[in-house]
């Protein structure tokens, strides 16, 4: 995903577009393992589905703008409403960096690490904390990849979460891209959900992407059917 990935060749040709990957998930998008490329990466992304018999909506945004070869910023916004809470929403932001930590021809391994704000935490936690993540990933072929991520959350005052995102791509072509995605979630509410998503993106010029999928629990809960559907693009583009 980094600029020198893109580039090296056909290894890594069906990764170019990592970097545009983010996790639709009750919790903002993430980065994957790759730096993104040059220009960077912006994802807007809509969920509308349906919990507890009550509609709800998901909207988020995940920018990566890179600072070196092996370095970027990322930010990732992220809110839902029609929600249980009082207010009948909830919101979250991550912002902090990535760092490459290890590259191979076919792999490349990172860490992440920020500053978190949530809106409606749990009693006796305050709505500050910090997350740091663990993010690897790998070509499979010259048209696939898988990339995984493990992650650690915690508030101010005691509150902890951790995550495990998996994520299984596949390039048909230079236009399509496909993925399926496992979330295992043991959010910061204490509410404990595996989840899978299957999407496609298709890519127009400049690296713009629509993508479309759907996503629910299987876990045994309530499925929670969503629609996922999501504008790829470059900051500011």
């Amino acid at each position: 995903m980094a600029g020198t990935e893109a580039k090296t060749g056909p290894a890594f040709a069906g990764l170019r577009f990592l970097g545009l990957l983010s996790a639709f998930a009750p919790a903002q998008a993430f980065a994957s393992a790759w730096i993104a490329p040059e220009e960077g990466q912006e994802i807007w992304t809509n969920v509308a589905g349906a919990r507890d018999g009550v509609s709800f909506a998901e909207s988020s945004a995940y920018w990566e703008v890179p600072t070196g070869e092996d370095d970027a910023f990322v930010a990732a916004p992220w809110v839902e409403t029609n929600y249980d809470t009082e207010d009948g929403w909830r919101a979250e932001t991550t912002i902090g960096v990535k760092h490459a930590v290890s590259r191979s021809e076919r792999g490349v391994s990172a860490v992440q690490a920020g500053a978190l704000w949530v809106s409606h935490p749990q009693e006796g936690c305050g709505e500050g904390g910090a997350e740091v993540r663990w993010l690897a990933g790998r070509s499979v072929g010259e048209t696939g990849f898988l990339n995984v991520e493990a992650a650690g959350r915690a508030l101010s005052g005691g509150c902890e979460g951790a995550r495990l995102d998996v994520t299984a791509g596949y390039r048909p072509g230079s236009n399509w891209l496909g993925m399926a995605q496992l979330f295992v979630d043991a959010p910061l509410d204490g509410r404990d959900a595996l989840r899978a998503q299957l999407t496609l993106v298709h890519f127009g010029e400049e690296g713009r992407g629509l993508q479309v999928g759907i996503r629910g629990r299987i876990d045994g809960e309530e499925v929670e059917p969503a629609l996922v559907i999501a504008v790829w693009g470059r900051p500011g583009g």
